[in-house]
């Protein structure tokens, strides 16, 4: 405080660790176009073209090394959507982030648990249905959406970054970021719902593996976290 007046800190000051997060986001988003072709197009595919990731060639397939990157930009969107959650949850401490460290290296954590928990969960999906070229493809296109997904956090923290040079809740990033999870999640469902069609896997399969390891864990996240 200075003569009554709360002191103004720079947002980049508050949010430092979650800039380092976006930087390195985009990294990997340009080492994923430069060296990764086949995952980049893919990512794309999945979007705007979902027929086209299905009636891809085999030389089309993703390799490893462009794989481990998409991997590590849904680490990366969940690490920056740790961070600006800390921050919200302790306003009183905008002097210090090291509870923003914390909260990137949360959600970078809780990212790589959902993942193990996702391919855990598609291999036990895929034994009990016996549809493991279905499982597979909803675990590429989980893949492919997180990328996107990235993107669209970066991209909100940036407009968030400039339009309040000086830290203030009057626009806070983590509502607009909630709102575009959400968004996300919607449009993966209905990604995944199209591949138990196309599969198709039965019905009453398809809807139980997507409310066990889809909309069950988001509604326990949201609630858990965010719901408060």
């Amino acid at each position: 405080m200075f003569e009554g007046q709360s002191i103004l800190v720079p947002s980049h000051e508050v949010f430092g660790p979650v800039l380092l997060a976006w930087a390195l986001g985009m990294l990997a988003t340009l080492t994923l176009r430069v060296r990764f072709d086949r995952e980049w197009n893919l990512t794309l595919w999945t979007a705007f073209q979902i027929k086209r990731v299905w009636q891809r060639l085999a030389d089309e397939s993703a390799r490893t090394g462009g794989t481990l990157t998409s991997h590590a930009m849904g680490l990366l969107a969940w690490s920056l959507g740790g961070g600006v959650w800390a921050v919200a949850q302790h306003p009183e401490r905008l002097e210090s982030n090291g509870h923003v460290w914390a909260g990137c290296a949360f959600g970078a954590l809780w990212g790589l648990g959902a993942l193990i928990a996702r391919a855990l969960g598609a291999w036990l999906g895929g034994w009990i249905t016996l549809e493991e070229t279905a499982v597979k493809r909803g675990l590429e296109i989980d893949r492919h959406m997180r990328n996107w997904l990235l993107w669209g956090l970066m991209i909100v923290f940036f407009l968030y970054l400039i339009r309040n040079p000086t830290f203030t809740f009057e626009y806070n990033p983590l509502q607009a970021m909630v709102l575009l999870w959400w968004i996300w999640i919607v449009l993966k469902w209905l990604r995944q719902l199209q591949v138990v069609v196309r599969a198709s896997v039965h019905f009453g399969w398809g809807i139980a593996y997507i409310c066990t390891f889809e909309i069950g864990p988001t509604w326990i996240l949201y609630f858990e976290f965010l719901g408060s």
